[in-house]
């Protein structure tokens, strides 16, 4: 009898491609759909109400945390079946404290960083010279709060400051954002839509800082991508993208307050003024991303997990 399992998801967007495609090439036969009753079953995130119906699911149920479901505030009043789960994927230290608290069963708890693939994300020469065009890929929605670099650009733009900004994604919150530069008067403001991940690489070495405002993460995967191809990153202060820049033996970016466009200002600048310091810390990012983050390497976790609940 070969491997099967099952993968539900109330999306199917490129991360749901991404775990599917891992789980084929180990030799998993995967199905959407629920069928029997001992199947293992791949559901996330763990928030979403597809998930949670599966509470009395007689299956083995092994919760995907995508990082934000179990940050999100509200998590407390719909993370009660958590202690019932068979398993759960975490992304990030952080999240695993949060899983914990919340009455995930420790023994449990996988951890599998979402990682990239080191091989497509290689690092591109740059000059001496740090820019301030700045690169934006999260989804126009409020807890990435995209608006805050907007804001940041605004603030830099009305001190002469020369700086560019590229938005990528879309999302709700896209024609209100093309409504805010228009408002604040901003130039050299591009949005460009979903970029494919063959394009990213090119993307990046494009631009001289890769920044992400979220309100919510655990492991962002832009922020893997930058990290491993040494592009400077400023993101915000949440649990997630702290453990990535700050909890490893060198500093691999710089933080800014959640929300404060004016300490994202300041924060670039001061990125911009030490170019030395801000490569190094580029550096120290690939050398992170190559130890933790290895997509290729981090996905055989799920296989052990998946494989000690077959029948």
């Amino acid at each position: 009898m070969g491997k099967k399992c099952v993968y539900l998801s109330d999306s199917n967007g490129i991360h749901d491609q991404r775990w599917r495609s891992a789980l084929a090439l180990m030799g998993w036969d995967v199905s959407l759909a629920v069928t029997d009753s001992h199947t293992p079953v791949i559901a996330g995130p763990i928030t979403t109400t597809r998930v949670k119906s599966l509470a009395n699911c007689s299956n083995p149920i092994i919760g995907l945390s995508w990082g934000w479901d179990l940050h999100a505030s509200e998590i407390r009043q719909s993370a009660a079946w958590l202690s019932r789960l068979s398993g759960l994927i975490v992304d990030s230290g952080p999240t695993m404290e949060i899983a914990i608290s919340l009455g995930a069963n420790p023994d449990a708890i996988a951890m599998i960083p979402w990682g990239i693939d080191l091989n497509q994300f290689i690092p591109i020469p740059r000059g001496e010279k740090i820019d301030l065009s700045i690169l934006s890929l999260r989804a126009h929605e409020p807890i990435y709060r995209v608006d805050t670099i907007l804001g940041a650009v605004s603030h830099l733009q009305e001190k002469g400051i020369p700086c560019s900004l590229t938005v990528g994604n879309e999302g709700t919150l896209t024609d209100t954002l093309k409504r805010q530069v228009d408002d604040l008067g901003l130039h050299h403001v591009e949005f460009i839509g979903h970029i494919p991940e063959n394009e990213l690489p090119a993307l990046f070495g494009k631009h001289g800082f890769y920044v992400s405002a979220a309100e919510t993460d655990g492991t962002s995967v832009t922020l893997l991508q930058a990290m491993a191809m040494e592009v400077p990153v400023v993101v915000s202060d949440s649990p997630g993208n702290v453990a990535w820049l700050k909890n490893n033996p060198e500093p691999t970016g710089r933080l800014f307050v959640l929300g404060d466009s004016f300490n994202l200002e300041i924060t670039l600048l001061e990125a911009m003024n030490f170019p030395e310091v801000t490569k190094n810390m580029a550096q120290h990012g690939r050398t992170v991303v190559e130890r933790d983050a290895d997509w290729n390497r981090n996905i055989w976790r799920l296989d052990h997990l998946l494989a000690s609940h077959l029948v």
